[in-house]
């Protein structure tokens, strides 16, 4: 659980290398500047993978924008190829970031945000952890 939890935290660190009018553009991205935000956790991986004791924790947080259907990045990983651990924040981050106010949207409601995990269960997100997040997201 603490490796987990420190992923977690630490998923999104590899955001300090892309430059800060991409991460807060209002707008919809340039196809150029989705390759450049696609490239954050190749940046959190080499991050991490400089502290001592920190492999493991580094593989958790690459692989939260590998898809359960082999959409995502950075490798186009599929089902039970990607760490479950993996598959675990990508729900919590997805939720969290549908639920929080951006630069290029208001926040969704929990009611909306529920429904996009649900229409996205095997596809984006492993069908099984999606159920327990429900769940767990729906009692807010």
């Amino acid at each position: 659980v603490s490796d987990i939890g420190t992923a977690a935290l630490l998923h999104d660190i590899g955001k300090i290398g892309i430059p800060t009018e991409i991460l807060n553009k209002p707008g919809k991205l340039t196809d150029e500047e989705y390759a450049i935000i696609k490239l954050h956790p190749v940046h959190t991986k080499t991050i991490l993978e400089k502290i001592s004791g920190f492999s493991t924790i580094s593989n958790f947080a690459y692989g939260h924008h590998e898809n359960y259907d082999g959409s995502g990045y950075p490798q186009g990983l599929k089902g039970d190829q990607i760490p479950l651990e993996s598959q675990i924040i990508q729900v919590a981050d997805a939720y969290d970031a549908m639920t929080s106010k951006r630069a290029y949207r208001s926040a969704l409601s929990v009611n909306i945000s529920l429904e996009i995990i649900k229409e996205e269960m095997g596809k984006q997100f492993n069908p099984e952890i999606s159920k327990i997040a429900i769940e767990l997201f729906s009692k807010d």
